[in-house]
């Protein structure tokens, strides 16, 4: 078993194997013995027979064991669940020292850390991603927020889990287009900040797959990719900022489709036109993009030519939480394997995106 040791304020560790949910009774015994606790996941999880694995383990540890089971989508990321599930952690007597467990992807690990860092004024918690992208990304951290209608994670706090148990071989139930949505920030390290990483990317004989023995590895590499940055600036005013590679337009691209574009692809179109400008304004060989591209086709990744307007993918990124009153952060490749933030007022990004975007973008959907 791999351990990553984040060494933030509230410290944890990140364990990271094959078949760790069949150890979750010796594992989570230290963070749930004789408290109560509230498994939140969804339908696609349950399906799969984990709730119940999981729960089963639990009670004979646990003081009381709770089941919160929701639909599955991007969509569960509101408001309204996280007062269904603050109400029901107030019916249920929660207090400062019980838990809350997020079994599920990003939406489920998201809203879970959300709800805890807030019920109380913070509670503990901790994550059990069952995807890809939420191995590598949103369960490591601490970053929690649900969407409002006007945006994507717009409401959210900063709130370490306890633990992160990261089992990989429960991606071998995912579909293989939710298992490429991970592939998509693997190839986000890559590009911010691991040209070793990515090589290996490019040079693999087929497209990373669930059930590859070096999985486990690349999990580990990623998570201790983002340990190095939230370490250095946990509260996202600088260098983490590198990590949102893509997300700017990845963000809106899901929010005008109403989210019928999911955060994967999103991204990969984010991370390939953000390429463009760089290669555009001389920051990188015009090479890059064909090798680009073709990295992002082996997974499946290559975005469509949508059909949104400049307008309006203009008005979702100027939502976005980068922007600093009259500027914007973006984040740029200076190489293949290494970006760097820029910081440019609002006025001169958006007419930076229109012209790549109008290159690149409304032919057909």
């Amino acid at each position: 078993m791999e351990k990553v040791h984040i060494a933030v304020n509230q410290a944890y560790d990140v364990l990271i194997d094959r078949d760790l949910l069949a150890q979750a009774k010796q594992l989570l015994t230290p963070h749930v013995q004789n408290k109560k606790v509230l498994v939140v996941s969804d339908r696609n999880v349950e399906a799969a027979g984990y709730v119940s694995k999981l729960a089963e383990q639990l009670t004979s540890i646990a003081e009381q064991v709770t089941v919160e089971v929701l639909p599955t989508g991007e969509a569960q990321k509101s408001m309204a669940n996280v007062t269904r599930l603050l109400s029901r952690l107030a019916e249920l007597n929660f207090s400062r020292t019980d838990c809350l467990v997020a079994l599920g992807g990003g939406v489920i690990g998201d809203l879970v850390g959300f709800v805890a860092g807030i019920y109380l004024r913070g509670v503990d918690f901790i994550q059990i991603p069952t995807t890809l992208l939420s191995a590598i990304d949103s369960s490591v951290g601490g970053k929690t927020a649900v969407d409002l209608p006007e945006g994507k994670n717009l409401a959210g706090v900063f709130h370490q889990p306890r633990l992160v148990l990261c089992d990989v071989s429960l991606f071998e139930s995912l579909p293989s287009a939710v298992f490429e949505d991970g592939c998509s920030e693997l190839i986000k390290y890559g590009m911010i900040m691991d040209p070793i990483l990515l090589k290996g990317l490019l040079e693999r004989p087929a497209a990373l797959k669930a059930s590859d023995a070096d999985l486990v590895e690349i999990v580990k590499i990623c998570v201790e990719l983002k340990a190095s940055v939230v370490l250095e600036d946990e509260f996202a005013q600088g260098l983490r900022q590198l990590l949102n590679y893509g997300h700017t337009l990845g963000h809106a691209l899901e929010q005008v489709s109403g989210y019928q574009i999911s955060h994967g692809r999103g991204v990969a179109t984010g991370m390939l036109v953000f390429l463009k400008i760089a290669v555009r304004q001389g920051r990188l060989a015009p090479e890059a993009v064909e090798k680009f591209a073709r990295l992002l086709h082996t997974y499946h990744l290559l975005p469509e030519r949508y059909n949104y307007s400049t307008e309006l993918l203009q008005a979702a990124m100027l939502k976005d939480k980068k922007r600093r009153s009259q500027t914007i952060t973006i984040v740029l490749p200076s190489e293949f394997g290494r970006c760097e933030l820029k910081e440019l007022p609002i006025e001169i990004f958006m007419n930076v995106f229109e012209e790549e975007w109008l290159a690149y973008g409304q032919a057909t959907s």
